[in-house]
């Protein structure tokens, strides 16, 4: 089937289709599952899990044997394990699931199982913690659509298009002429001798404009802008990729963002992927190998591990730096505390060696005192002689 060839209306819903296609083959791209004991026919289809856990919210696993599915034995399927989208029924619980799980698979069979949490003929997979299909999937491919009919008509309205205007029938079937002869490349004469005589006297007398009056339709000039609705498509797809963990780095020169900005707008683009790592790897271990006996596991696929393997090395780098901030803050913190001490101890030591010299400069003063006072004491006992002596004479 020609797009061409499509009617208007069929168009749209086909871009919108085509978007769809494009943004979800994306997505379930993003995990790989793998497993010893799991059945061949779940790895080989393992990206309906994603298929039917985006778009519904919730995927089934189950095996297609003819007590559930009577028409099964046509199916090539028939007593094999199967992936198929999910819905609930019943009475709801306290968190709003129904008691019941109705799977349908493309063949048209429907079956119900009851108490689907402890039921262990089916297990269910959840696209995230929020229990919710993919919610952008949809409206990005809707404005995606929107902007190429938009760069569609821009394109067409961007033709040179001068519309003849035509004062007769005559006149009419010769600009007609003339115009077909313009597009075979052919050199055309005037049949019209009207159509000549006012052509001669409009531009004898300059009256008229020389040459046939036109209606333009288009505005050639504002082709220029096409290139915005380029950018801003270019925009949606890096801010849907974005919000996945691809969070790619345009060329656009609005205002510049600083490594660490860049890095943090990295590290939040990693979060929805994560909870739906985390959520597939729950449903893998508490429904999935709980109930089939399986060593079922998910992980991200190679473009996305590509992704986080460098949103590992800058947490690493990220740590490291912290860890040596951390080490660096210690480090003066104990050298300053190192530096206290042995100031203080300097000062008390200063202050030992102080009052030791103190008490040295005292002591010697004593010393040197008390031997002055024993000369003194000396000198009055010779003055006392003496006296003794000269009294003796006297008498």
């Amino acid at each position: 089937m020609y797009f061409s060839n499509l009617k208007e209306k069929r168009q749209k819903a086909y871009r919108i289709e085509s978007y769809d296609e494009v943004l979800t083959d994306t997505l379930i791209s993003m995990f790989t599952y793998r497993g010893d004991n799991v059945p061949e026919e779940i790895l080989e289809y393992q990206s309906f899990i994603d298929i039917y856990a985006m778009l519904g919210g919730v995927a089934a696993i189950w095996k297609l044997t003819p007590d559930k599915c009577p028409n099964s034995q046509n199916d090539a399927m028939e007593g094999k394990w199967v992936i198929t989208p999910a819905d609930f029924a019943g009475s709801r619980d306290t968190y709003g699931f129904g008691r019941d799980l109705i799977c349908t698979i493309k063949s048209g069979c429907t079956y119900q199982f009851e108490n689907w949490r402890e039921n262990p003929e089916v297990a269910v997979i959840f696209n995230n913690s929020n229990y919710s299909p993919d919610m952008n999937i949809g409206r990005f491919s809707d404005m995606l659509a929107e902007l190429e009919v938009s760069m569609k008509l821009n394109v067409l309205f961007a033709r040179m298009y001068p519309m003849p205007i035509a004062a007769s029938t005559k006149i009419q079937k010769a600009i007609e002429s003339a115009i077909e002869n313009m597009r075979n490349g052919k050199i055309a004469t005037v049949l019209n001798e009207d159509a000549l005589s006012q052509y001669v006297a409009d531009t004898a007398t300059g009256s008229g404009a020389a040459g046939i009056n036109t209606v333009n339709l288009t505005e050639v000039e504002k082709s220029q802008y096409i290139q915005y609705l380029a950018k801003f498509r270019d925009d949606l797809f890096r801010w849907f990729y974005s919000l996945y963990g691809m969070n790619s780095q345009g060329s656009s020169k609005m205002a510049q963002q600083t490594t660490d900005e860049v890095n943090q707008d990295n590290n939040a683009s990693m979060i929805i992927p994560h909870d739906m790592l985390r959520m597939r790897q729950k449903c893998l271990e508490n429904q999935v190998n709980k109930k089939f006996g399986w060593d079922m596991e998910v992980s991200f696929s190679e473009c996305w591990m590509s992704r986080l393997a460098n949103m590992d090395d800058e947490f690493k780098k990220t740590d490291e730096e912290l860890e040596e901030a951390d080490n660096n803050e210690e480090t003066e913190d104990q050298t300053v505390e190192t530096g206290t001490e042995e100031n203080a101890q300097s000062m008390d030591g200063e202050n030992e060696t102080a009052e030791s010299s103190e008490g040295a400069d005292g002591s010697q003063e004593i010393e040197e005192i008390k031997e002055a006072v024993e000369e003194v004491k000396e000198d009055v006992e010779e003055i006392k002689e003496e006296v003794k002596d000269g009294d003796s004479e006297t008498v």
